[in-house]
């Protein structure tokens, strides 16, 4: 695929698709953190040259801020979809989660979430990255206090808290997931646990 530059970046078109570049961008960073991967690990990760990536991005921080919003919007979506077109809200939180606990174990090594396993400590001192983090919870709160207003609504069991205190609850569980991980907990106990929060916020039918 070909993409051509934007009309703030000047030059012939790129050979190459930027999706497909920032998300082997992701993969660099989410393995060595924005400290520990450096410019010759993205260059050997997307298959480019340093000119080409400067030219196409910018510079590393630049290429990490594009990669966590990349990340962070794919995620959102994603999770919005699968919560909207479950029939119950139990049945959504059960797909979430496992979608979560697949993106989050990777090929077995314990990754954790992108955004909260690489994002937090550069949050500290960086504000565009602390926007960024900020962004993710943000979206994360409103897309499950969405569907769980909407269960309350139609009458579904769930848990008894405002749907904006009860969408805290279920977002909390995500970055537990990520955490635990991150950490080496087995895939069995990060499914444990996601079962343990869904009967707590949607508890199944006697």
């Amino acid at each position: 695929m070909v993409q051509k530059d934007s009309g703030t970046r000047r030059g012939r078109p790129r050979n190459f698709d930027e999706g497909k570049v920032l998300q082997q961008v992701q993969d660099a960073f989410w393995k060595g953190g924005f400290e520990g991967t450096s410019i010759d690990d993205l260059t050997d990760a997307t298959g480019l040259n340093r000119p080409s990536l400067y030219g196409a991005f910018g510079d590393k921080h630049t290429l990490y801020i594009e990669a966590l919003r990349q990340y962070r919007v794919a995620t959102a979506a994603a999770g919005r979809k699968i919560l909207e077109d479950a029939g119950t809200l139990r049945e959504g939180l059960g797909e979430l989660y496992k979608a979560a606990i697949r993106i989050y174990m990777g090929d077995e090594e314990g990754r954790g979430c992108f955004v909260s396993s690489t994002a937090p400590p550069e949050a500290v001192r960086d504000a565009s990255v602390r926007r960024e983090l900020a962004a993710m919870n943000d979206e994360l709160d409103a897309l499950f206090e969405a569907r769980i207003a909407r269960a309350q609504a139609d009458g579904e069991t769930c848990i008894a808290l405002p749907p904006d205190e009860a969408a805290r609850v279920a977002s909390s569980v995500l970055h537990s997931l990520s955490v635990r991980a991150r950490g080496g907990a087995p895939r069995k106990a990060l499914h444990a646990l996601a079962e343990s929060a869904i009967n707590l916020i949607a508890p199944a039918r006697n």
